[in-house]
């Protein structure tokens, strides 16, 4: 497969991935404004395995992007698709980062009572 088409190809899953991150990040910061605070505070700091998500995909995608400042400053030919894949690595730990919290800002939402409208019907 030529290295133009493997480019665009991967080009393509990244912008998809951009749309996914963007939509992640807005349902989180609509989700905020509902999250009881207490709630988010026990349930992130206490779990373990949050933080140690949360740890391991901020080193993840921090290594894969200065890996591909690091790479893409020694001026090798022919590594521009090295290089994209090392931002495609970097993009999809972004989106689970981005993931895994909204699951957990989701948890931490009250279940809202019904209306009296509803439950009349």
């Amino acid at each position: 497969m030529n290295d133009f088409i493997l480019y665009k190809y991967v080009e393509f899953f990244m912008f998809t991935l951009y749309l996914i991150f963007v939509f992640l990040l807005t349902q989180i910061w609509f989700l905020w404004k509902d999250v009881e605070k207490n709630e988010l505070m026990f349930k992130s700091i206490i779990n373990e395995s949050f933080f140690r998500k949360n740890c391991i995909y901020v080193f993840l995608f921090s290594t894969f992007f200065m890996g591909h400042e690091f790479f893409e400053g020694l001026n090798i030919p022919g590594t521009m698709v090295f290089f994209e894949f090392l931002d495609l690595l970097g993009m999809i730990t972004l989106v689970l980062f981005a993931y895994n919290w909204h699951v957990v800002l989701r948890s931490c939402i009250p279940k809202k009572a019904i209306t009296k409208e509803f439950a009349s019907q």
